[in-house]
């Protein structure tokens, strides 16, 4: 009797704890050119790499025998660099400017699990709470920025005690570009920011 209540209590478990996660932003590299109003080009802008994407924040789990759902309020921090190289002036170098962005990102997920494994998959609202860009350092540049965006994920993990391991893939609805703007021409790029991150979450207290 025992040893069935413990064993309905963990299909029937809900946990919350605090998730921190690394990874990758998975833009490939791509060249957009920049005229002036006399169809001249003055910019060749590329996505040279990206930095580290890091996630620090709260998570809540609660399983339905084989289905569980997940909650996630996250804070998301990563760059982009970008070398540009510009013809208005001979032997002008090459520059490198880099943007910063900060999300608040509030996630809902829902799927499978058994064996411990779990997979998942559902939206991500991405609230921007931070940016920093060298860009608008060019001529005739200018950030129109969303304060809302949204994306798509999928999840695979594994649970060991209170301990929850999470491989995510984040499909982004936006472009790295989407807030770049030339006088009134949006930029042409369109790579989008995926993420691919490791998880690792801790889960405080019981299981109830």
């Amino acid at each position: 009797m025992c040893q069935y209540t413990k064993k309905n209590r963990e299909m029937y478990a809900a946990r919350y704890g605090i998730r921190v996660s690394a990874g990758a932003i998975l833009a490939r590299e791509e060249i957009v050119y920049i005229g002036n109003l006399k169809d001249e080009i003055v910019h060749q802008i590329q996505i040279g790499k990206t930095t580290p994407q890091y996630n620090v924040g709260f998570w809540a789990s609660k399983r339905f025998g084989w289905l569980f759902a997940e909650t996630n309020i996250l804070y998301t921090n990563y760059g982009v660099r970008f070398d540009v190289t510009t013809f208005k002036n001979v032997g002008h170098p090459l520059e490198y400017l880099n943007e910063r962005f900060g999300y608040i990102d509030l996630q809902a997920m829902g799927g499978l699990t058994a064996n411990n494994f779990r997979i998942a998959v559902g939206p991500i609202m991405h609230i921007l709470a931070h940016h920093k860009s060298e860009l608008t350092s060019l001529e005739n540049s200018r950030q129109k920025l969303r304060k809302v965006s949204y994306g798509f994920s999928s999840a695979i993990g594994y649970d060991i005690g209170k301990i929850a391991l999470t491989l995510k893939y984040d499909l982004a609805f936006r472009t790295v570009g989407d807030h770049i703007y030339y006088k009134y021409l949006k930029s042409e790029f369109f790579e989008t920011p995926d993420g691919l991150t490791l998880a690792i979450a801790y889960s405080f207290g019981k299981e109830f």
